[in-house]
Order: C-alpha cells, then sequence, then structure tokens
C-alpha cells in the first residue's frame, strides 16, 4: 500500500447539493488512475484530516478528526465504491487501541473490519 498525493478535494456545487436537499456541500474526491478519471463524493467534513492510500486497485480515503473523535474509511475500486466504516467515540478507541496510530496503520486496523 502506498500513498497517493495526486488527488483533489473540493465541495460539490450548489445546484448537486441543491438537488440532494443537503443543508452543506459535501466533499468531493477525484483521482486518475489506470481506468480513468473518476470522482466520488465523500463522508468527510470540512475539518477533517484526510489521507489517501492504494493497494493494487483499491482506493482507500480515511478521514479523521480528533476533536470530534471519529474515524471514517472509505474504499473505491475504479467507480465504485467497495465498502465504508465509520466510528465515533468509544468504538474508535476499541478499534484502533490508540488514536495515534499512523495513517496507514489505521487503514490497515479498519480494513479488517469491513471484509
Amino acid at each position: 500500500m502506498r500513498k497517493i498525493h495526486n488527488y483533489c478535494i473540493s465541495k460539490e456545487d450548489f445546484w448537486e447539493m441543491l438537488h440532494a436537499k443537503r443543508h452543506s456541500p459535501c466533499m468531493v474526491i477525484t483521482f486518475q488512475d489506470k481506468s480513468g478519471s473518476h470522482t466520488h463524493k465523500l463522508s468527510a467534513g470540512y475539518q477533517d484530516d484526510i489521507d489517501v492510500y492504494r493497494d493494487g486497485k483499491e482506493i482507500f480515503v480515511l478521514s479523521r478528526n480528533h476533536r470530534l473523535d471519529y474515524v471514517g474509511l472509505e474504499i473505491f475500486e475504479g467507480p465504485e465504491k467497495q465498502g465504508e466504516i465509520f466510528l465515533q467515540g468509544d468504538q474508535v478507541k476499541e478499534a484502533l487501541e490508540t488514536g495515534k496510530l499512523s495513517p496507514f496503520n489505521a487503514i490497515k486496523r479498519l480494513v479488517e473490519l469491513i471484509m
């Protein structure tokens, strides 16, 4: 698994937000792989620390917010979302045993819970 640096995070446009009946725009990640360019809406918040990794064809997007004590992982393969997990409070402490894991190690542990 290796860290990805060539991605773009932005907010969805106003009309998409309005159509989805959201009060604020969601975060959108855009990245390119061998099969083309892909755009996905994320569950991450605006103040989250986001780390993106690749392992084979899978893209792992880890979002963490230490202030609000939650962590989320979304897994994409090409244009499709393959899985996701969201943990908060004591769930984070139980799953990760410590909130100070590197993003790489946090992803490894969270993937075990999804699969």
